[in-house]
């Protein structure tokens, strides 16, 4: 008599139980669109070759809850730049409407403008003083 009632309690928790992963939240799906809007972004500039640090610029991105953006990022000159700000300012822009639909608090703390872009091995680095 026993075996119904263990049967029971499995069905029972096979059809009840409430993974995260399975059911996501409206806040965490909106904040997976707005990483994967980042993912785009970022995948416009990356295995991009820096030679020339003149060929390159830079942009903020991002918005922190306080204000602000969340950091910078470079890009070659020789893309699409219009799509990609653009791409950029829709994802500054929904990340700030995240931030306020969810009440969401960040650090405040405020983030450095490079002055200027070097090439490294390849690579785009931020310099920070002249």
């Amino acid at each position: 008599m026993r075996r119904p009632l263990y049967v029971c309690f499995f069905l029972m928790s096979t059809f009840f139980s409430c993974d995260k992963n399975d059911n996501p939240s409206e806040q965490e799906r909106e904040a997976k669109a707005i990483d994967a809007m980042f993912a785009e972004i970022e995948s416009l500039v990356s295995n991009r070759t820096c030679n020339d640090s003149i060929t390159w610029g830079f942009t903020s991105y991002g918005h922190k809850a306080c204000g602000g953006p969340v950091g910078f990022i470079a890009y070659p000159l020789h893309i699409d730049t219009t799509t990609f700000l653009n791409k950029v300012e829709e994802h500054k822009n929904a990340q700030q409407q995240f931030n306020q639909k969810w009440d969401i608090i960040s650090d405040c703390m405020g983030v450095v403008q490079p002055t200027k872009i070097v090439c490294k091995d390849g690579e785009p680095v931020f310099l920070y003083t002249e």
